[in-house]
């Protein structure tokens, strides 16, 4: 898995009895994983999507969002394209999960509550947000807040920026075919339902030729 983060997706896959490798850029991620994995028998692999080596080939190769739109350049696209084509197997697949954004969602927002939860110290946290679309570059910037009060009473207010590569299911397509991929399926989600206008993601199988 490319990004596999803290192990949300991987660890019910090891659970499952699949070998499983996990690869993702922050060491303190996959610290995480390695705790929430136990004993299961994961590889945890710090690398980048766009460089990693790992002396092998997979029957699969997944990314669920979590690498591919968070590199903002083709050649960055093409470089993760390229390693994942290296380390596919000849029967394998590749699968591309992007969400698919709305063309009303690209839009400027001002500072609006998204949620908020109770965290481990029994804090009451509320998360808001502001929202901001590039039109030139198709990149979406989130700036995530959270907010909670201190032991002193204090508010705490805590930022964290995010910019993601918005793509467009003909984008994608290009970008696999000219990079020595066949896609061999397209999904609106992960229940195998079309791709349609109002399909919430674009699910990519694709093969290298």
């Amino acid at each position: 898995e490319l990004g596999c983060g803290t192990g949300r997706l991987g660890i019910p896959l090891l659970q499952q009895g699949i070998d499983y490798t996990g690869l993702d850029p922050m060491p303190q991620m996959l610290e995480h994983a390695r705790r929430k994995a136990r004993e299961l028998p994961a590889q945890w692999i710090e690398a980048d999507a766009r460089s990693f080596q790992l002396g092998g080939q997979y029957q699969l190769i997944f990314d669920n969002g979590a690498a591919f739109v968070h590199v903002r350049e083709r050649a960055d696209h093409e470089a993760i394209l390229a390693c994942v084509r290296e380390h596919l197997a000849p029967n394998g697949r590749f699968v591309l999960a992007i969400h698919m954004m709305q063309p009303t969602a690209m839009q400027d927002r001002d500072e609006r509550v998204w949620f908020s939860y109770v965290d481990h110290l029994g804090q009451d946290v509320t998360v808001s947000g502001t929202e901001r679309f590039e039109v030139a570059t198709q990149i979406f910037h989130e700036d995530a807040i959270r907010r909670w009060h201190g032991a002193d009473g204090q508010e705490v207010r805590r930022l964290a920026p995010l910019a993601r590569r918005i793509f467009f299911p003909p984008e994608v397509d290009a970008l696999l075919h000219y990079n020595g991929f066949t896609v061999v399926e397209r999904y609106g989600d992960w229940d195998r339902s079309p791709l349609t206008n109002e399909s919430p993601r674009m699910i990519f199988v694709a093969t290298k030729r």
